[in-house]
């Protein structure tokens, strides 16, 4: 259990219980001392903090089994607002804005979730330019820097995987080159059990891999996401796996699995019943191969299944 996530948490509680911070810790530590356990420069002793649950008036037991709670349902809210800034939904991203800065973030990881977040909706809104959301993702994360780190958390890899889009060269080649890496050798990524973030950056993968007309890299690193969502049962990003695997297997004119792929395309998409997003795949995949899609489908019925 980390003490400074703890030590935030406590703070949550303690502004909720309208305890002011001087009358909290009096007779426990100094307010100086505190702020060092907030900071994270030191460890909470257990007779601080059994003293610090009583002064709150909730057992220690239940004080950290809410804590346990609290902390899944901010990774979910954090997740909910960078799929709201995925998709544009401007309606949500103010809802879910307030909703987040009106309380305290407990894990230092959904701090720099929400940080970088902030950044991608200011990239999709327009609102920086692709130089300047660059440089803010790299100054966050530390790149170029942490590619020489062994090990890395899941919103590390995410936000380096932002950047694939965004950088050219060099730089770009060496990022690629070393999340490929990270992806073949799973154990080097410290995961958060975050289902949207895995899939996110499995996506991209596949796509920079797709502009570089790596067609089988393509094919691998969208098998990888399927497989994960197989595993657990979730389906998040499917569509765009499928449509990725179908342009890779048209390229390579594997046309049976290009077909198979589609199919499966057209399949999520209506499982979903998302009808915006259904038609903005649908223009797209009738773009890319010239195609009617609700005809594809029945001629690819009629010759599966006839």
């Amino acid at each position: 259990m980390d003490s400074m996530e703890l030590a935030n948490y406590l703070e949550k509680v303690r502004y909720g219980r309208k305890i002011s911070q001087e009358k909290f810790v009096d007779g426990v530590c100094s307010l100086r001392q505190y702020q060092r356990y907030r900071s994270g420069e030191c460890e909470i002793p257990i007779e601080k903090l059994e003293a610090f649950t009583k002064r709150l008036g909730i057992p220690s037991q239940k004080l950290l089994k809410d804590f346990e709670k609290q902390k899944k349902e901010q990774d979910a809210l954090m997740d909910q607002f960078y799929n709201a800034v995925a998709n544009k939904d401007l309606e949500a991203v103010n809802r879910l804005k307030k909703l987040i800065e009106q309380d305290i973030i407990i894990e230092e990881e959904n701090k720099l979730y929400y940080r970088y977040s902030l950044i991608r909706h200011e990239l999709v809104s327009g609102s920086i330019s692709r130089e300047l959301g660059a440089k803010k993702i790299s100054d966050l994360v530390g790149f170029p820097k942490i590619l020489k780190n062994d090990y890395f958390t899941d919103i590390e890899v995410l936000m380096l995987s932002s950047l694939l889009d965004i950088i050219e060269g060099d730089l770009q080649k060496r990022l690629l080159e070393r999340l490929t890496d990270l992806f073949d050798s799973q154990d080097f990524i410290m995961s958060g059990g975050s289902d949207l973030i895995y899939s996110t950056i499995l996506v991209r993968l596949s796509k920079i891999y797709g502009i570089l007309k790596d067609f089988n890299q393509v094919i691998h690193f969208c098998d990888l996401g399927i497989q994960h969502g197989l595993k657990y049962k979730r389906h998040y990003l499917f569509d765009n796996f499928y449509y990725y695997k179908a342009l890779a297997y048209h390229e390579l004119e594997d046309y049976y699995n290009y077909e198979l792929s589609l199919f499966r395309c057209y399949n999520v998409l209506h499982m979903e019943e998302n009808s915006v997003k259904t038609e903005r795949f649908t223009k797209r995949i009738e773009k890319d191969f010239d195609i009617n899609f609700n005809m594809f489908i029945v001629n690819y019925l009629n010759k599966e299944f006839n």
